[in-house]
Order: structure tokens, then C-alpha cells, then sequence
């Protein structure tokens, strides 16, 4: 078998990045109430005091908020499209998000906004350049 039919065998599908966070309930609420994610599910079922881990989504964009070992990780990042990133960028900013790159076309054809989270997290978000 050649490595591009080994590689056929088994499909990838949508990745979900990991996000470290000090606090998984303040976190949860920011990804809710700032961002407008909605909660997908939380560690709750385990019987911790608190969520230490709980899935969030906007349409297609996923992720997790991981309290557990974040002293031992360094922020992460993700990168989704959205239709509009002038409209998300107005958003965010109305609601405090801090904006690390604002809109900005760039050479291969998209146009990407950058934000980060209360951890440090990294946001990108991207579109195609309309024409």
C-alpha cells in the first residue's frame, strides 16, 4: 500500500483545539457572554466543585477550556472563518475584546483579525477577500 492510500484509509475530521485556562468557570463565561459561544458540554458529570473542563462552539469553530495542568502549558491558538471579519471585529471590540491584529487584508487572499482571551488565548479569524 502506497503512503497516499495508507493516508486515505482513515479521513480527518474537524480539529478542536485545546485552550489552557486558570479558571474554567470564569473562562466559560467569557467564551458565553463576551464571545457569544455556547456551552457544548462540561466535566460536571465527574462531581468536580467546578467545571475544570467544558466544550464550546459558534457555528462550526470549536474548542475546549482545559483548567486541568494549565500551570504547566503555555497559551494556545486557533484560527476560524467567518463571513465578515470587519462585522466581528466591530463585535468584539464593542464588547472589550482585546484586539492584537485589526483588520487587515493579507497576500494570499484573506483578510484576518486577531484577538486574545483573559489567558492569553490566541483568536483568528479570517474570510476571503471579497472582490
Amino acid at each position: 500500500m502506497s503512503n497516499r492510500d495508507e493516508y486515505a484509509a482513515n479521513r480527518f475530521q474537524k480539529g478542536v483545539p485545546d485552550f489552557p485556562v486558570k479558571d474554567c468557570p470564569a473562562a466559560l463565561r467569557y467564551y458565553l457572554d463576551v464571545l457569544g459561544f455556547r456551552k457544548d458540554f462540561d466535566d460536571a458529570v465527574l462531581g468536580f466543585d467546578h467545571t475544570m473542563f467544558c466544550g464550546v462552539s459558534r457555528g462550526e469553530c470549536a474548542l475546549t477550556l482545559n483548567e486541568h495542568g494549565h500551570e504547566e502549558r503555555s497559551p494556545s491558538g486557533m484560527s476560524c472563518n467567518v463571513d465578515d471579519v470587519d462585522l466581528l471585529h466591530d463585535e468584539y471590540r464593542a464588547r472589550g475584546v482585546q484586539v492584537t491584529q485589526p483588520p487587515k487584508d493579507m497576500p494570499w487572499g484573506q483578510r484576518s483579525v486577531h484577538f486574545v482571551d483573559p489567558d492569553g488565548n490566541s483568536l483568528v479569524f479570517a474570510a476571503s477577500i471579497k472582490k
